[in-house]
Order: structure tokens, then C-alpha cells, then sequence
């Protein structure tokens, strides 16, 4: 009776987790490759001046510019599907993170299509990118002379416990680019307590979802 009890819990949990876990719908599969075959491990590279919506190198001679290019890169994600987000020329693409960060937190952000994720927010910004629709984790430098960082939220299969202990995957021009990386990993430096880690990091997401028909 005990055996038979135990197992029946154990499948009812299976079954609770099962449902807690997120899989990437079709749309979702769409963005992924789109986001992918942008092919951020070879553009938007540190280290070289970059035209901000193709991510190539344009000025092999600079010294200024050529650090890193986040912002670069989801400004020229978002143009490409049609989705609006603060970029050059409005503003420059130098410490243009921050700036994006207070754009998305406006009134012309709204406008835009944009809204904050205010609830159960690490999964819920997964869920809402494999569903298809735009996300992005956003912080702002508390010194404004320094970069801040932004990256777009990756459809992917993920567990409900693995969001809760590292948060959504993240594909993202950095130091290092990547396309599968932890919020934790990368917005290490942004998050002082993982018990509050949306404190000053914040997820927006975007209305006008992408056509996947």
C-alpha cells in the first residue's frame, strides 16, 4: 500500500514538473532561427568598430567604439522584424544600452508595442520567447559614464527548476557573443542577489509579435 502510494505521488510530481517546463512552439522555432542565422559569433565582435545594423566591421583603424556591441545587436534584431527599439541614429551606438534601458521604461516604448514583465518574471520572459515574441533582459549602468547590457531572450526547452536557478537562455553580443548563455551567467555583474534578480535587471517584451505563418 505504502509502494503503491509512493508511486503514485512520485508520478503526480512527474507530472506537475512536466507541466511546469517550457518547449518552444513553432513560432518560437521561426525566432530562434532567425536570431541564429544572424550570426552573432562572427559580427558585432568586441574589440571592432561595426556597422550597428550588420554587425561587420567598418573601420579597421579606430581606437574608440570598439568594446562591445549588445545594444548594436538587438537594435538590429528589432529592425529587422519590424519592431521598433531606441538605436542610431536617435542615439549613438556608445553607451547606447543604458539609454535603451530608460527608452523601454517611457511612454514612446509603450507606444512602441512594448511592455514590462512584471510577474513571475524569469519564466515568464521564457515563455513569452517561445511563444515567438520579442524579449529582452535590460540593465542599466548605475554609473552612466559605463556600459550597462541588453540581450534578447532565446526560445528554448527549459525546465521550470532550471529557470529558477539560472533563468532564461540568452543570445547576446558580449566580451564573449553567445547563443545559449544564462541570464545568470550573463548578467552576472548586474545581479548583487540572486534571490532578487530582476531587482536591476528588467524583461520587456514586445505586442507586435513577429509573423511565423
Amino acid at each position: 500500500m505504502r509502494k503503491s502510494l509512493l508511486l503514485t505521488m512520485f508520478l503526480i510530481a512527474g507530472l506537475l514538473y512536466a507541466q511546469d517546463s517550457l518547449h518552444v512552439s513553432s513560432c518560437g522555432q521561426k525566432l530562434k532561427s532567425f536570431y541564429l542565422n544572424m550570426d552573432v559569433l562572427h559580427k558585432w565582435l568586441s574589440g571592432q568598430h561595426i556597422d550597428w545594423q550588420t554587425g561587420v566591421p567598418d573601420d579597421p583603424d579606430a581606437v574608440s567604439g570598439i568594446r562591445t556591441h549588445c545594444s548594436a545587436f538587438v537594435a538590429a534584431a528589432c529592425e529587422r522584424l519590424g519592431i521598433y527599439i531606441l538605436r542610431p541614429p536617435e542615439h549613438r551606438q556608445e553607451l547606447l544600452a543604458n539609454a535603451q534601458y530608460s527608452w523601454l521604461n517611457s511612454k514612446d516604448a509603450g507606444s512602441a508595442g512594448w511592455h514590462l514583465i512584471e510577474h513571475n518574471v524569469l519564466y515568464e520572459a521564457q515563455k513569452m520567447a517561445d511563444q515567438g515574441y520579442i524579449v529582452v533582459a535590460c540593465a542599466q549602468n548605475p554609473d552612466r559614464h559605463k556600459p550597462g547590457h541588453i540581450a534578447l531572450v532565446m526560445p528554448s526547452d527549459r525546465s521550470a527548476g532550471a529557470l529558477q536557478e539560472n533563468g532564461p537562455i540568452l543570445i547576446q553580443a558580449s566580451a564573449n557573443n553567445s547563443v545559449d548563455q544564462s541570464f545568470r551567467d550573463s548578467f552576472r555583474h548586474h545581479i548583487p542577489d540572486w534571490d532578487s534578480p530582476t531587482d536591476q535587471v528588467r524583461f520587456f517584451y514586445n505586442e507586435k509579435k513577429p509573423d511565423c505563418q
